[in-house]
């Protein structure tokens, strides 16, 4: 009896900062080009982490509107202050359904990339060898990781993976200063600019 055929979609890696703008509308392009993305019925995913980053992000705004505007607070007492937030369990209700929002709306796939050794090993070799902090690291490691081995995300759907959005172009130079001594050719950082050459100037293949 001949194998049941596998369908496969294309799937994007993005970096916190495109969900965080496409969340909160601060960049119009990024939603439009995500918008589109989900369109063509392509899998956005990202590691677990970028959840916790959203969440301090909202974590900050909170303590931000509450300090600023409800307490009337210098800005140098602000930051002074910022970490010892005194958030109430409403404020984490509410940062918690945010998220929740996030993921909805970008029908974003979570996941963790970095299980055994080997993988921790290749994110220690990334922060030890480039200027990039921990969060990065993390993003960068997991592209890396799902780039050379693809991912199963049902049984029925194998997604091959190749590029990593982000609009962080310090990010995206250190990244391949990295792929080049792994020697990895995959995957492509590209900016959202990037993306929409790509993917949906006219003219395009796609």
């Amino acid at each position: 009896m001949p194998r049941e055929r596998k369908n496969k979609k294309e799937a994007f890696y993005i970096d916190t900062n495109i969900a965080l703008d496409y969340i909160t509308g601060r960049n119009r392009d990024t939603i439009s080009i995500l918008d589109k993305l989900k369109e063509m019925k392509s899998i956005i995913i990202s590691s677990s982490f970028l959840v916790m980053e959203a969440a301090d992000f909202k974590k900050d705004s909170l303590y931000v509107v509450k300090k600023a505007i409800d307490e009337k607070w210098e800005i140098r007492k602000i930051i002074r202050d910022s970490y010892q937030k005194d958030l109430k369990t409403g404020d984490f209700y509410n940062i918690s359904d945010w998220t929740e929002e996030l993921k909805s709306k970008l029908n974003l796939k979570l996941y963790d990339f970095l299980v055994d050794t080997d993988t921790w090993e290749l994110a220690q070799y990334i922060s030890e060898n480039s200027n990039l902090h921990a969060p990065d690291v993390i993003h960068l490691s997991s592209a890396i990781v799902v780039a050379q081995s693809g991912i199963e995300i049902k049984k029925d759907v194998i997604v091959p993976y190749k590029i990593f959005i982000s609009n962080d172009k310090f990010l995206k130079k250190e990244a391949e200063k990295i792929k080049q001594q792994l020697e990895v050719s995959y995957p492509d950082i590209l900016t959202v600019p990037e993306i929409k050459n790509k993917f949906f100037k006219k003219g395009s293949s796609t």
